[in-house]
């Protein structure tokens, strides 16, 4: 999955390489119980979880996703010519400048410079590449449409209104290698055509199915959250967390040479008690966050297994944080913050698992 908390790593076992990470000593079996090891209804009244009202949406492979896995996979390995005496097509790479805005404001996301763009494959909306189709290298044009809703890419913009203006820089002409037997041993390490369109076709329903969840969660957590109440904070935890924060930015402005007022200052835009308490603010929510998960995984005895744990944390290290393999994560992240981070997606899976979902496009 791709990942629902994904600052969690990072508060568990805050800057790898200046705060050291103890291991877990209890492995898979203990990962319920090693933290938190307490009875938490004398920390949180736990909200209702199960039943709760959210919108989903079918999710289903076709034809046309596989063709516009297989352009981009070809394109990955073209040869790029650049073209000056026609407009752009289907199947040529633009490199482009945009800008979005919805309601005049510039949003996350909607905006890159220099970004490659391979028309046809469907990496923007259709209505943003379609508009790029016939424009020359070196001009300037705009686009308005809507968000489809949901859009799967980024929910948050789901049916808005937004307009693009976007520079094309270049368009370049594709010489594709043919698609056949010999491209996917070669080049992809399938042994046949048919292995590589099973892997495309379960790989996109992986993703759809991570954003499915993505959607849902979103509409569920924050009023679990918010009709969670907190009776008090377990001292020990919290303040294990709040000192391994502030250890770690402490360890940042000494090997800058920076005071620290001064290195929180040009940071945060914060004086340093400010930031404590945004600090402690931050703790407390996180700490919230954890015991409501904790508490639901043992309700429902949800558990990690040790195959369960490569699989995602490998999926985790290659997709989410662009790494290589699982021990390049391992190293810069203990075992037990893996393992919790993990714990926290098969928990809030698990929430929109029993959510009453009404499919809205069917």
């Amino acid at each position: 999955m791709k990942k629902f908390v994904s600052l969690l790593l990072s508060m568990l076992c805050v800057a790898g390489a200046a705060v050291s990470c103890g291991e877990s000593q209890d492995g898979f079996d203990g990962i319920l119980t090693h933290k938190y090891n307490y009875d938490l209804s004398e920390y949180i009244d736990l909200a209702e979880y199960k039943g709760l009202p959210a919108e989903g949406y079918k999710y289903e492979v076709t034809d046309e996703m596989v063709e516009q896995q297989i352009l981009a996979t070809r394109s990955f390995y073209s040869r790029l010519t650049d073209v000056t005496d026609r407009g752009a097509q289907i199947g040529d790479t633009v490199y482009i400048d945009y800008v979005g805005t919805i309601d005049g404001a510039e949003f996350e996301g909607g905006s890159e410079e220099d970004c490659e763009l391979t028309l046809g494959t469907g990496t923007f909306p259709e209505e943003f590449e379609n508009a790029i189709v016939g424009a020359y290298a070196e001009t300037d044009l705009s686009v308005d449409f809507t968000f489809p809703d949901p859009y799967l890419s980024a929910p948050e913009y789901s049916g808005m209104d937004v307009h693009f203006d976007i520079h094309v820089h270049t368009v370049c002409e594709q010489e594709l290698p043919e698609y056949s037997e010999d491209f996917v041993r070669g080049y992809l390490g399938y042994d046949s055509i048919a292995d590589f369109e099973a892997g495309l076709r379960q790989l996109i329903e992986d993703r759809y199915r991570d954003l499915y969840y993505q959607y849902v969660i979103a509409q569920l957590w924050d009023t679990i959250s918010e009709n969670t109440t907190v009776k008090k904070f377990p001292e020990e935890e919290t303040k294990t967390m709040y000192d391994d924060i502030i250890a770690a930015e402490q360890y940042y402005a000494n090997a800058q040479g920076i005071n620290f007022a001064d290195y929180i200052g040009v940071n945060y835009q914060m004086t340093e008690d400010e930031y404590y308490t945004f600090v402690q603010e931050q703790v407390e929510s996180r700490i919230k966050d954890e015991m409501i998960c904790y508490a639901i995984a043992r309700a429902e005895n949800i558990t990690l297994t040790e195959e369960e744990y490569t699989k995602r944390a490998t999926e985790y290290a290659l997709d989410f944080y662009g790494l290589d393999s699982l021990d390049a994560l391992e190293a810069i992240y203990s075992h037990e913050a893996i393992c919790q981070n993990l714990m926290f997606d098969k928990t809030r899976e698990a929430v929109a698992d029993y959510a009453d979902v009404t499919i809205v496009n069917d």
